[in-house]
Formats: structure tokens, sequence, C-alpha cells
């Protein structure tokens, strides 16, 4: 796959040095992009900046994203994917782990936006990709309404940025997997996790995705989501 409008663009990926995050930095990097791994821990991808981002903690976010700036240049990507999951049956879930799980997944995002959304709105270009889930839509399996619940919230967040945003050349643009082969879902077999496509998707599907909507050629499609299920639904 081979893309136009990456070549100068600057990409900041969080959750960048594992599962999708680090598909989608390798893929962009291969795009020809200049590519900021943000994560708690170093991604190691060839070619991509490695740069220690905490999305719970805006300063941590703002350290980031200044640096990421100051050594590749202005953001004009921008792909969340920092994410948390630990399943828990509902009549389990304590109070903090719900708030842990929204502070990570839905404040963090917001986090991440607000920083670079200014920036992105004065030189009149940005591309933003959130990374949901399908259980943002449908509520997803068993022991997920935490999960559910901050992957909805990051769908409808998502959507409100890219209507007050895309006349200022921003789309914001969400996906939503579901059992893409990654450390979040390692606990389950293949055969949970077999939807009826036939195989188990893998972090270069969902990173291709999200680079169609980082291009050049996705300027006129915002607010969307777009469902990687492999036929689930």
């Amino acid at each position: 796959m081979s893309l136009q409008g990456f070549e100068g663009r600057v990409a900041l990926v969080t959750g960048g040095a594992s599962g999708i995050g680090r598909g989608v930095v390798e893929t962009l990097v291969a795009q020809g992009a200049s590519v900021a791994a943000g994560d708690l821990r170093a991604g190691d991808v060839t070619g991509a900046l490695d740069c220690t981002i905490d999305v719970t903690d805006p300063e941590s976010v703002i350290g980031g994203v200044r640096r990421t700036e100051r050594e590749l240049g202005p953001i004009s990507v921008l792909v969340t994917s920092a994410g948390v999951f630990t399943p828990r049956p509902f009549d389990q879930l304590e109070l903090d782990e719900f708030k842990r799980t929204l502070d990570v997944n839905v404040t963090g995002t917001y986090a991440c936006v607000h920083a670079v959304l200014p920036g992105m709105c004065e030189r009149g270009y940005g591309r933003i990709v959130t990374v949901s889930s399908m259980a943002g839509l449908d509520g997803g399996t068993e022991a997920c309404a935490h999960y559910a619940a901050s992957k909805g919230a990051v769908i409808a967040f998502t959507k409100a940025i890219s209507k007050e945003h895309c006349h200022l050349g921003v789309t914001a643009n969400v996906v939503a997997p579901r059992n893409i082969r990654t450390p979040m879902v390692a606990g389950l077999s293949d055969e949970e996790l077999m939807p009826p496509i036939g195989r188990i998707g893998e972090p270069e599907d969902v990173a291709a995705a999200v680079a169609f909507l980082s291009s050049a050629h996705a300027g006129y499609i915002t607010g969307e989501v777009l469902v990687l299920n492999g036929g689930w639904w």
C-alpha cells in the first residue's frame, strides 16, 4: 500500500510501543512520515522517535508534544492508541478500576487532542484518528462494562471534535476494531477470537485503516467510525 501526502508530515502515535499503536507507527514510517512513538516504555521502532508519554498526566503529554515538535517538526497527524482493559464482571468491578479505565482511555485521549489541536487549526491542516473498539458501539462481550463505557465516550468525543474543527482543515475519525491479536487479548484462544472472515485481525489491519484516515486521501472524511471486525456484528 502506498499513500500520498505523508512526505514532510509529522505524526504522534500514543501507545506506540506495542500492539495496534506499534503497527501504526511502523506503517506511517513506511509511508514516509516522521513519527514519534509515545508510550510509557521504549518502543524501539526503526525510524521512529521514542517519546515517553503518560497520557493520564497532562504535563507528560505536553512534554511529549514539545519534544516531538522540537525534534521532528509541527505535528499534523495524531493517533491515540494508548488504552487499557482488564476483563472484570460488573459485580466485581470496583470504582477505582472503572475510573482508571476512563482516565487512560477517555481523559488520555482528551489530553493528547487538547495538546495538538490548536497548532493544527493554526496551520490549517490536521488528521486525528482515535482508537476505540466495537465494544463502544455494541457494549462488547462479558466483563467489559468499564471498557465499553470508555470506548463509547471516545467515539462521541471524536465526533464532537470533528464538528467543531472541520472548517479549519482538521479531520477527526475513529477506528473501532474487535479482537485484534495484541497483548490486550493474550488470554483468549484462537477459537474465541476467530471472526466469520476466518482469520484473526492483526495490528497491521488496523494500521492500514489508520494510515488511510491520516492521509491526504481522506480529506473529505470526518466524524466517521470505521469498524474493523472481520465480519462480526
